[in-house]
Formats: C-alpha cells, sequence, structure tokens
C-alpha cells in the first residue's frame, strides 16, 4: 500500500521545487550558489533565497579547522629514516575557490599539506630538524601555504606531533615479487 502511494511524494517533492526557499547560513559558515548550473555566486553568513529547480548550493565551516596528517615514514637528509606526523591549523578564506574549483578540500588540503611537509623534512638533516624546532615549524608554515596557494585556504601553522627516528624493514608478503608492507616496529 505505501508503495502504491510514492507516487503522490515525488508528485510533491517536485512541486515544491517550484518555490524559492530560504536558507540560513549560520555566522561560522559561508556558501556558493550554482545559478542556472554556471553562474557562480558568494553567499556570507545571513538569509538567501534560492529556487531549487535553478539553483543548487553549498555551505562550508570557514572558522578555523584542523587537518591530522597521517604518520609516515620518511628519510632525511642525513639518510636518517624518522616517522613523521603532523597537524596543520587553517581557515578558509576563499569560499568560491575552496567549494567550486575543488572537489574535496578535507582530502586536497590533507595530500598537499603531507607533500609539503615529508619535501621539507627530506631537505634537512636530522639534527637541524631538531637543533630549532620553532624555525623548523616556520618552514614548515611557509611550504604547505605554498603548496595550497589557490585552495581558498589560509594556513595559521603546520606543526609536527609525531618526529621520531625509525627503523623500516620492507617485508616482503607476496612472495618473490610483488606486494611489500612496511614494518616500523622496532
Amino acid at each position: 500500500m505505501e508503495r502504491a502511494f510514492g507516487w503522490i511524494g515525488e508528485i510533491f517533492q517536485t512541486l515544491m521545487k517550484l518555490f524559492p526557499w530560504l536558507v540560513i547560513v549560520p555566522a561560522t559558515h559561508e556558501g556558493v550558489a550554482f545559478v542556472w548550473g554556471r553562474h557562480i555566486r558568494r553567499w556570507k553568513p545571513g538569509l538567501h533565497w534560492y529556487w531549487p529547480v535553478a539553483t543548487q548550493y553549498k555551505t562550508i565551516a570557514v572558522v578555523r579547522q584542523t587537518q591530522l596528517i597521517q604518520s609516515k615514514v620518511v628519510m632525511t637528509k642525513d639518510m636518517q629514516t624518522v616517522i613523521a606526523g603532523a597537524l596543520v591549523t587553517y581557515y578558509i578564506d576563499d569560499v568560491i575557490a575552496a567549494l567550486a574549483q575543488i572537489a574535496d578540500l578535507a582530502s586536497d588540503v590533507m595530500e598537499r599539506s603531507q607533500g609539503a611537509i615529508y619535501e621539507v623534512i627530506s631537505k634537512h638533516t636530522l639534527e637541524e630538524i631538531q637543533a630549532d624546532r620553532q624555525a623548523f615549524k616556520d618552514k614548515l608554515t611557509e611550504r604547505c601555504c605554498e603548496a595550497l596557494d589557490g585552495y581558498g585556504v589560509k594556513i595559521i601553522q603546520v606543526q609536527l606531533t609525531e618526529f621520531a627516528p625509525a627503523r623500516a624493514l620492507a617485508i616482503n608478503t607476496r612472495g618473490a615479487i610483488g606486494q611489500y608492507a612496511m614494518w616500523t616496529g622496532f
């Protein structure tokens, strides 16, 4: 019986798209409206009317946010293997770039930051990194800012959450040729 009357709900939902809707964008968010699929309009916090038949919208938090960068084994300039993880703190300063030009901002922040962090680590010796952690943190922040330029985010700081010497072995888990797994349990 429920299935027989399901079409009534579909008709009602279709008719509701013909009327304008009110959207509330909270003070911590901003958004973009895609009008007719091609015109992009920025939405600041407040009330916004949109017409569902011709407009789609996305909102995102633009306040301070953090992204944890997964720990990985990386080699320093002096050929020492270390395990390093980081925390990137940022806020969104261009909502159009963040929402309309990038499919998944959080994963892009993670991917671009991770590459930049490991690049900086690989260009320094273990002694240089440990000698002045504040100066190294500033180098990480600067490099991540460069890597994320044009992504609509402003990096506040990048800090190492884990950093320690490690030994890494490649253990063959698929026979003589093929897949290798890293084990760093020393």
